[in-house]
């Protein structure tokens, strides 16, 4: 077996089809199709099962395929240290957020003459932690529910990774302007403490915009009890951008749950309501593959964002 058959084996394995993969690559789906029979006959198993509609990975294959990321990512990094200026370079996956994003442009720009290199990728929490998991992202930074972390901790540990949180807020609720509790909100009186609250009752009779379905939220009956859920919630929209989300709430009635996904901009235009439900904290931080070691880059950023998170409030953080 040889590099270039991993590399096609990755992007099959993460496009789902032959065809897609050779389009990706740049060649034919032939000569894609050879590379994957000359793997499969090299390893002696079958990588993938061949379906109608494409291909998917085998049990065997699917741990293939963390092997190979971790090569292929491994000859990079060999192939960059052959340079006498090694470039630093680190590859982040994210929970899609404004705030990370603000933050992120100002590290690159403050340290621009460094010549540091990036990749960022946005992603749903699951996502997030198998590409860091997979060796494609070097670290991840998720928003996690609080009555998600006893699933979402089993996650970490069967795959080896860990979190460490950086950031705690209330999960708040943010009316998007065509939204009747809008101008009640804009006309509260923000000097008192919990001058205005939304009850699950009134949620589910509206239409809400979110990032990602809460993925790890799958409580039994008495879990459920006194707890925020989604079931019986309308999403309406589900999108990974940003901009999206932000445009919606300007010009519809739609409605938004988060911690921090609001802009610096917004926050002046959506005050938002905190969720008065038990476990209703959101937590902000970041996974890594346990044992693994930091590099330099990855600590300045880390220090970075632990500086600009410094002092501030939980209502602060929930409403950028």
């Amino acid at each position: 077996m040889d590099l270039k058959q991993l590399k096609y084996f990755i992007v099959c394995a993460e496009t789902g089809s032959i065809s897609e993969a050779a389009r990706l690559l740049y060649t034919t789906q032939p000569s894609v199709s050879k590379a994957i029979k000359a793997l499969e006959n090299d390893m002696g198993i079958v990588l993938f099962d061949r379906m109608p509609r494409g291909i998917v990975l085998t049990a065997q294959g699917r741990e293939a395929y963390r092997y190979a990321c971790r090569i292929v990512n491994d000859s990079r990094k060999l192939e960059e240290m052959s340079h006498q200026n090694m470039v630093k370079y680190l590859r982040i996956s994210l929970n899609p957020s404004s705030w990370f994003t603000n933050q992120f442009v100002e590290f690159y720009k403050k340290n621009y003459e460094k010549n540091y290199h990036f990749e960022v990728y946005t992603a749903g929490v699951r996502t997030v932690m198998e590409r860091v998991r997979d060796y494609l992202s070097d670290i991840g930074f998720v928003y996690v529910m609080e009555q998600q972390k006893k699933e979402f901790q089993y996650e970490l540990t069967k795959n080896r990774l860990v979190f460490q949180v950086m950031q705690e807020s209330t999960a708040t609720f943010y009316p998007g302007k065509q939204n009747p509790l809008y101008q009640d909100l804009e006309e509260m009186d923000h000097s008192k403490e919990n001058a205005f609250t939304v009850t699950m009752e009134q949620m589910k009779s509206m239409r809400f915009i979110q990032n990602y379905r809460d993925e790890f939220l799958e409580l039994n009956e008495k879990e459920k009890r006194g707890t925020f859920s989604w079931e019986n919630l309308d999403l309406a929209v589900i999108t990974n951008s940003d901009y999206i989300m932000e445009k919606m709430l300007q010009e519809t009635e739609l409605s938004n749950i988060s911690g921090s996904y609001l802009s610096d901009h917004k926050k002046a235009m959506n005050q938002g309501i905190p969720l008065d439900f038990k476990k209703n904290k959101i937590f902000f931080g970041y996974i890594r593959r346990k044992n693994d070691e930091t590099d330099e880059l990855m600590d300045e950023f880390l220090e970075f964002l632990a500086e600009k998170l410094k002092g501030k409030t939980v209502n602060e953080r929930t409403e950028e």
